[in-house]
């Protein structure tokens, strides 16, 4: 058996517990022989990508890619690697587009980095260690109204940020709001791997149960589209009836101009009569 180790270099190595056997021509560490196993191989480790991400396990799978736990040699941390294998030209370049969203706000989860080698190529994030908001509900099932107020008027903050910069995310659902640990969740808004520019022509993407009719039927790119998979998040959520619903209802309509902005919407979030609620981490 084999532990990972780092080296004062950053280089992990894998080092040989009792039970294993050391070739006396290349030095390297062999598997223990066992009758059931066959003759002992070699225990290796993909080189790192670009000399740089070492990729672990696989931790989730997005719109685009898999996703990693990986080693970063260069800065000695684990981060979270988006990897893209052997993609046509189309899907390359988006994925480069994808890592150019640079968004810089407390509820977004911005890249950290990105590699490319032969075919492969990823982006480093944070590695966000509390998982998913559908892990959460996979944990506790509904969710108190106060709870779902805090997430949802996160999640606000995060597209007003979004839209700003002349983007629609496009896939907005539980499994890409990731949940920082701490005394009090902590939301991020992740995987722009189908973002589009508003108003411009792009391929219907993201996930069918959370785009809203138009959107399905082939409309172009519009915020209006993230406030209602937003709207139809926090109603799913929701364990029970709340003074949330109605904002919800109007989150969700299916006339695309009758939604609210995200800014709109998180202002009336805020004047609910919610408990527990404290409201979102930046006042507009």
């Amino acid at each position: 058996m084999a532990v990972t180790t780092s080296g004062r270099d950053g280089q992990d190595r894998l080092t040989a517990r009792p039970g294993c056997s050391q070739n006396p021509v290349d030095g390297r560490r062999r598997g223990p022989r066992h009758p059931a196993y066959g003759p002992e191989v070699p225990l290796r480790r993909p080189p790192p990508v670009a000399g740089r991400y070492v990729l672990l396990e696989e931790i989730g799978r997005g719109a685009t890619g898999t996703v990693h736990r990986a080693r970063d040699l260069r800065t000695r941390r684990y981060v979270a690697a988006k990897v893209l294998r052997g993609a046509d030209p189309s899907t390359l370049a988006a994925f480069v587009r994808e890592q150019a969203h640079r968004i810089e706000h407390p509820h977004v989860l911005a890249p950290l980095g990105w590699a490319a080698e032969d075919d492969v190529a990823l982006i480093a994030m944070e590695l966000v260690r509390g998982g998913s908001v559908r892990d959460l509900v996979t944990r506790r099932g509904g969710l108190s109204e106060g709870l779902v107020a805090l997430l949802l008027g996160q999640l606000l903050d995060a597209l007003v940020a979004v839209h700003a910069r002349g983007l629609v995310h496009g896939d907005v659902k539980p499994a890409n709001l990731l949940v920082r640990d701490g005394a009090r969740p902590h939301l991020l808004l992740a995987d722009f791997g189908v973002a589009a520019r508003s108003g411009r022509p792009a391929p219907v993407a993201g996930t069918p149960s959370y785009l809203p009719p138009e959107r399905l039927a082939g409309a172009l790119p519009d915020p209006s589209q993230d406030v209602y998979a937003a709207g139809l998040v926090a109603r799913r959520l929701l364990a029970g009836t709340s003074p949330l619903t109605t904002l919800c209802d109007s989150m969700t309509r299916p006339e695309p101009a009758r939604r609210p902005s995200a800014l709109s919407a998180l202002r009336r979030l805020r004047e609910l009569p919610v408990a527990g609620w404290h409201g979102a981490s930046d006042r507009r």
